[in-house]
């Protein structure tokens, strides 16, 4: 696992600095705090920090062709890197590492940019061509890891994080306004924007060519619609789960150095831990984290501990305390943008951890998104049944009856109270605007409540997502999207920038490519049943997991945040929303701020992801804007 960083002017003649290229390589150091590597030539430099997975001894980056005229920055792994390198040595090529990345290189010069398609891993590279005179630049199909570049009429500068892009003093640092109403809405920034002016994502499954002065980017690869035109029966696609997923994990066991996986004591993670302890001869290293008795709601140790007993894991975990106040600002700046996802907090703190005894790690991100794992998903199925009650209950009863409750994420109830609200709200409304409704923070009334007039522009991401999947139903539309927005624009991306703050690589089982290909062509009906979330998941696991983990009701990989900012945060979301900032910054109407919080602190709302996506915004906008 590595950050690389990369600077190619168009004008060849034009001189890359090399100490601007070892600021860029510095600015990243926590991705690869055990190595590093430069290259220079004529309009091009390249840079990389290594942490240190395959290969530990004769794995220093860059790596060269035979010849010197071919080099190659990369960060990732590719796990199927061994039958590659032997099929490129029946044809010839000679190999001086055991890397993957030499690999990639040599699959470049056999099969051009075409390579990616023999690819199974999660990437970022940048090889630079000297024969052709070109800069081939390359994201994984899912997008598990990042890259960020800039342009303009004379270079183009790219990183695996925004830091590097901007130890470029020419590059202006500028509020995107569209990306910060994009922000408000979903609590992250879309792909391909970013909350920088001119600063874009590299989307997932896309490459770009440099080449004869002309930037190019490409898609090479799609997520798979419709189902199989044959449909198997439901024990086929159970086996094929099993099948599929212990393949995908197996792969993702090879390192040089010790591994060990995130256990909440949930179906994703259990489900790699028990096919983890299979495929193993010795006791995994499992850790967790855990809340006080204060906030026992989202605390998921007991569970987590039940699991660990029963494949016997060498198992840690911490408690956290709301110590977040010193942490959250320096949290936002690993991410280099803001997000409102307070799950950012336990994935560095389980990092932290883990980063204690290993170096890799296995994370169950994915599997939601896959197998129909979140609450979300049964709102259009329960519409179908809501909207049987007579209207006037519908219309004014009911609404009046929820609107009076309170709402709060630290109580079962409460929180039922603060999910009804938001079904009663959209459940008159299309389909598409109900998940909408659904998957956003600020609607778009808040908006323009919030936000300075000038400022007030907002897309219709889901129907821009949707509007080409003719035929699919809508939870497949819905997986669709998820997959291809915050799956890999807020759960990948924290994963990555947590995990690498604390210098630890997490892969991610659920996300290999054949595995979500496969999952694509299961039908809906498998993945839901009436009102069983993850049903064929659950099912292709029975005979691995106890009952009591496929039983076990979601909870979520976040924070009591909306108890921590009603309590021990109180001041600190005071001074950093005060009326003097928003005033000075003059994005918001402050008065909408002070109502917001006013009703969150009485229980009339629970606004936590608006609360937090202001603060993200606010602490992001010190660290990068005023600096």
């Amino acid at each position: 696992m590595c950050g690389i960083v990369g600077i190619h002017y168009l004008d060849q003649k034009e001189h890359v600095d090399r100490q601007l290229v070892r600021k860029m390589c510095d600015a990243i150091v926590h991705r690869g705090p055990d190595d590093d590597g430069i290259y220079m030539n004529e309009g091009i430099g390249l840079g990389m920090r290594r942490l240190s997975i395959i290969d530990l001894h004769s794995g220093k980056q860059p790596i060269f062709n035979e010849d010197d005229s071919v080099v190659i920055v990369f960060n990732g792994e590719i796990y199927n890197f061994q039958e590659l390198r032997e099929t490129l040595e029946a044809k010839g090529h000679r190999f001086s590492t055991r890397t993957d990345t030499e690999a990639i290189l040599h699959g470049y010069e056999e099969y051009g940019v075409k390579i990616l398609e023999h690819l199974n891993g999660m990437f970022t590279f940048a090889i630079w061509d000297n024969n052709q005179k070109q800069l081939f630049v390359a994201r994984d199909r899912i997008g598990i890891k990042p890259l960020y570049y800039w342009q303009d009429d004379r270079k183009v500068v790219f990183a695996s994080e925004i830091k590097s892009i901007l130890e470029d003093r020419s590059i202006p640092r500028t509020v995107e306004h569209e990306s910060l109403s994009s922000f408000l809405s979903y609590g992250y920034v879309p792909a391909p924007m970013t909350m920088f002016q001119n600063i874009q994502k590299l989307e997932a499954g896309h490459f770009m060519l440099v080449k004869n002065g002309c930037v190019e980017t490409q898609k090479y690869w799609d997520l798979p619609i419709h189902e199989d035109k044959k449909e198997h029966p439901f024990s086929y696609y159970c086996g094929k789960t099993t099948e599929l997923l212990t393949q995908s994990i197996k792969l993702r066991l090879v390192s040089d150095v010790p591994l060990g996986a995130f256990l909440s004591g949930g179906m994703d993670s259990s489900s790699i831990v028990a096919i983890m302890s299979k495929l193993t001869n010795s006791p995994i290293n499992t850790y967790a984290i855990g809340f006080d008795e204060q906030n026992e709601f989202h605390n998921e140790l007991h569970d987590a501990r039940a699991v660990a007993k029963m494949f016997h894991t060498n198992h840690h975990e911490i408690l956290v305390k709301p110590d977040v106040i010193d942490l959250l600002p320096r949290l936002i700046s690993h991410m280099d943008e803001p997000v409102a996802d307070s799950s950012i907090i336990v994935t560095y703190l389980v990092s932290k951890l883990a980063q204690e005894s290993v170096k890799v790690i296995l994370s169950g991100v994915g599997g939601d998104e896959l197998f129909g794992g979140y609450r979300r998903y049964l709102g259009y199925s329960l519409n179908k049944y809501y909207q049987r009650i007579p209207r006037i209950l519908r219309k004014t009863v009911i609404p009046a009856v929820f609107e009076w409750l309170p709402s709060d994420r630290n109580s079962v109830m409460m929180n039922f109270f603060r999910l009804g609200k938001g079904f009663i709200r959209s459940s008159d409304k299309p389909e598409h605007e109900q998940y909408h409704d659904t998957i956003t923070i600020f609607s778009n009334d808040f908006l323009h409540e919030l936000l300075n007039k000038s400022h007030a522009k907002n897309r219709d991401l889901y129907g821009l997502y949707t509007q080409s999947l003719n035929g699919a139903d809508s939870l497949k539309r819905m997986l669709n999207f998820d997959i291809k927005t915050q799956l890999v624009d807020d759960l990948l991306l924290l994963t990555d920038k947590m995990s690498m703050a604390a210098s630890i690589e997490a892969r991610v089982p659920f996300l290999d490519h054949n595995f979500v290909e496969f999952a694509a062509t299961i039908p809906s009906k498998y993945k839901i049943q009436g009102l069983k979330l993850r049903h064929i998941q659950k099912k292709s696991m029975q005979n691995i997991l106890p009952p009591e983990v496929i039983n076990k009701k979601k909870k979520g990989f976040g924070c009591p945040m909306g108890n921590w900012i009603k309590n021990d945060l109180y001041d600190f979301v005071s001074d950093v929303l005060s009326e003097d900032t928003i005033k000075r910054r003059g994005y918001f109407n402050h008065g909408t701020i002070k109502k917001m919080i006013s009703d969150h602190y009485n229980n009339r709302a629970d606004y936590t992801d608006h609360i937090l996506a202001l603060i993200s915004f606010e602490l992001w906008h010190q660290a990068y804007i005023d600096a």
